[in-house]
């Protein structure tokens, strides 16, 4: 009896010398509002592996060149040019994707630079980027999904920051659109330059996409009026029925030869007269006018956004996404 009072007496004792917090509960984080600083929200996020390169991205808005460290221009890059619903491996495919895009424009500007760029490395990917992806700006768009979004684009990007894709040795032009017709296209064929890591590949899972296609119709007279603003020296005869020849297309479906009256315009051409939403289409005719029948949305060269989230699906991970889509190249 004698020895345990002493045993209780000892540890009595240490338990004076412990220090008072050490006895204490971790203090909670601190509640988040919403003028809490994207930056200062607790994030589930792992450590960002060291960025290569220039780790600043200098953006011409307007007139003013604007400053952004690398991981806060992915984060609000991801954010314009991905649907956060999207599986967690294509964000990272898409993350990669775009700085190795943006990194590229950096060095060739650096490079030559272009003097009307006035010390940016590039010129705004769009109109309304970086402002309105700001914490606020994300936040009217997500509202109360905006948390759980922003923390998965954040573990997204922080999971590849610093990760490039590269053809023998040297960065892609890692282009990426949203939707194709269930084929990617060459870059030979949209732009007329063979690029080996930019051939046309099967996307079978964008044909589920409910906005895979589209159609669109015009009169005559707007038809006509829309393709002589872009083409001046468009003729058409007086009978609408006459004004087009047989169409050509890639065998990925891009109309490559759109005969229309005294000229043969190509399909990237037509979509921009008409503002289709691709230039794989066809068309057909009849005394109410023209209707398109368009599929896909974007250029479609490289990958496919909504092609990339049905592989993720299918479990392939980011880097299997991206070498399926960009021919021969190295992720790392």
């Amino acid at each position: 009896m004698k020895g345990y009072t002493l045993i209780l007496l000892v540890m009595a004792g240490l338990l004076l010398l412990i220090p008072l917090p050490a006895l204490q509960s971790p203090p909670s984080a601190p509640p988040v509002s919403d003028e809490t600083p994207v930056e200062s929200r607790p994030q589930a996020t792992t450590p960002p592996d060291p960025v290569q390169g220039d780790d600043m991205f200098r953006i011409l808005v307007d007139d003013t060149v604007v400053e952004l460290g690398v991981r806060e221009f992915l984060i609000r890059t991801l954010a314009m040019e991905m649907s956060p619903t999207y599986h967690e491996e294509a964000l990272k495919a898409q993350a990669v994707a775009a700085y190795t895009y943006y990194s590229r424009r950096q060095k060739l500007q650096q490079k030559s630079p272009d003097p009307a760029l006035k010390g940016a490395d590039f010129a705004t990917p769009d109109a309304a980027f970086p402002g309105n992806y700001t914490a606020v700006g994300l936040k009217k768009k997500w509202g109360d999904a905006y948390d759980t979004n922003y923390n998965k684009i954040c573990r997204a990007v922080d999971a590849v920051i610093g990760k490039t894709i590269t053809h023998n040795g040297e960065l892609i032009d890692a282009c990426y659109f949203a939707l194709s017709g269930g084929s990617t296209e060459s870059a030979a064929v949209v732009w007329g330059s063979d690029i080996p890591y930019l051939q046309a590949v099967a996307s079978p899972g964008d044909v589920l996409a409910p906005t895979c296609e589209s159609r669109l119709s015009f009169t005559a007279a707007d038809f006509k009026e829309k393709l002589t603003a872009a083409h001046s020296d468009l003729t058409l005869g007086d009978d609408p029925a006459g004004w087009l020849g047989e169409l050509t297309h890639s065998s990925a479906g891009t109309v490559t030869a759109f005969p229309v009256g005294n000229l043969t315009l190509t399909g990237g051409q037509v979509r921009t007269a008409l503002g289709l939403r691709s230039a794989c289409f066809t068309v057909s005719y009849d005394k109410e006018g023209f209707a398109f029948t368009v599929k896909g949305y974007g250029h479609r060269v490289g990958m496919s956004q909504y092609g990339a989230d049905y592989l993720a699906r299918q479990g392939y991970r980011y880097d299997e996404i991206l070498t399926y889509y960009y021919k021969g190249v190295t992720v790392q």
